[in-house]
């Protein structure tokens, strides 16, 4: 890749005041400013901290160990707790269905209508096709 020399750098400068204008430019410098300043600080620290994991990498293959730190104990899964099976003698609820695709969670009553039976107990089921005769 061909680098830039001070022919296009002096291109690139012009067309960018043309772009934005005499007033803008000084403000687009100093962000530009602060950008290149935040890359290499970065960069720094970047190069920094792999230049230390590199050199304890090899000082601990070099120097024996002393002694090894207590390790944090292995986590294990809490015990298991036995649920209890459910009791045969509670009957389960069975719908009854109404000819509007509403059921109601109340056996008790068949002539019940779905607008007696209160709101929380409304459960909708999808109606049932006519049969053909």
């Amino acid at each position: 890749m061909p680098s830039l020399g001070p022919a296009e750098i002096i291109v690139i400068l012009v067309v960018a005041l043309l772009v934005f204008g005499p007033n803008k430019m000084p403000e687009i410098a100093r962000q530009v400013g602060r950008g290149v300043r935040e890359f290499r600080r970065v960069q720094q620290h970047l190069s920094t901290e792999l230049r230390d994991v590199v050199s304890e990498f090899d000082n601990s293959d070099t120097a024996p160990a002393a002694e090894a730190p207590p390790s944090d104990p292995v986590p294990t899964l809490p015990p298991k707790i036995e649920t209890q099976p459910p009791d045969a003698s509670i009957e389960p609820i069975t719908p009854v269905a109404y000819s509007d695709g509403l059921a109601a969670v109340d056996d008790t009553d068949p002539t019940a209508t779905p607008d007696s039976i209160p709101r929380g107990q409304r459960v909708w089921s999808p109606p049932t096709p006519p049969a053909d005769a």
